[in-house]
């Protein structure tokens, strides 16, 4: 569990550990998608995750139940069939922040369709973000530290649709569906409190001081990038990265340091 600098006497720092405080904060999602006939589908979603996370019953559930047109109704004026009745391909309601990191499973705030190929890619980004959450959780059970290490992960959808350029129309379920997801993510140290209780901690959490990481300290045992992710600026390899996204990253989104983690790459759907 994460801890909380007390000043023992005489001025002899010490810390505590009695419940789980860093899990998530500020996480926030953007509108729905404007796509053709409706709006549908979320355009961006951010969140800082901690390394509580990472503890055993710490991760929820939030699975995907979201309903309505075009998912799993006709819309009106809209494609002939629904996502899920689509014969070509199949569909995924994926969330923007994994619903084990906390984000929304019933609203399209936070998810959008992704065919399986593209689902299966995003799951290799966040098995890294949980490496590095499992990695921060180590370093802040082996000894005393005054920063608590989380990622700052955010997720943005893809302003063209998946649809062909020359068959996009309001008819076209395809144009209902993100070409790709833009996954941003940076380390943030954010300073820990001293002489604070931990339930002012867990409710006070976003007005720490937050800062970029330059370099990990000596003990933090940085994750191996996975073999897809190297070298690679979208999955599946071969995509071509860079197009316009929805929604705008917050402001306080730290810079890319050259510390080994963090990065960007683009998830197409196919």
């Amino acid at each position: 569990m994460s801890r909380i600098v007390f000043t023992g006497a005489p001025n002899n720092p010490h810390w505590t550990t009695n419940q789980p405080i860093f899990i998530a904060t500020q996480y926030l999602t953007g509108p729905v998608a404007t796509r053709q006939a409706t709006n549908f589908g979320a355009s961006s979603a951010t969140a800082i995750l901690g390394p509580d996370l990472i503890m055993p019953g710490q991760q929820g559930n939030n699975i995907a139940t979201a309903l309505g047109a075009p998912w799993s109704e006709l819309l009106a004026g809209g494609p002939p069939l629904t996502f899920v009745q689509d014969p070509t391909r199949a569909w995924i309601r994926a969330h923007l922040i994994n619903g084990r990191w906390g984000g929304a499973g019933n609203t399209w705030q936070n998810l959008v369709p992704l065919i399986s190929p593209a689902y299966a890619n995003r799951a290799t980004v966040e098995g890294y973000m949980d490496a590095f959450l499992a990695a921060s959780y180590r370093f802040e059970m082996g000894g005393q530290s005054n920063v608590w290490y989380g990622i700052y992960y955010c997720v943005q959808s893809s302003a063209k649709p998946f649809s062909n350029a020359t068959a996009t129309n309001n008819q076209n379920l395809y144009s209902y569906a993100p070409e790709f997801v833009r996954i941003v993510w940076r380390a943030v140290r954010i300073t820990k409190p001293v002489n604070v209780s931990s339930a002012s901690v867990a409710a006070d959490l976003s007005t720490y001081p937050m800062s970029a990481v330059p370099s990990f300290p000596p003990g933090f045992l940085r994750p191996e990038l996975p073999a897809a992710m190297n070298g690679a600026r979208a999955l599946p390899q071969g995509k071509v990265a860079g197009g316009a996204v929805l929604g705008a990253l917050p402001g306080n989104v730290p810079a890319a340091q050259a510390n080994g983690f963090d990065g960007e790459i683009e998830i197409h759907q196919d």
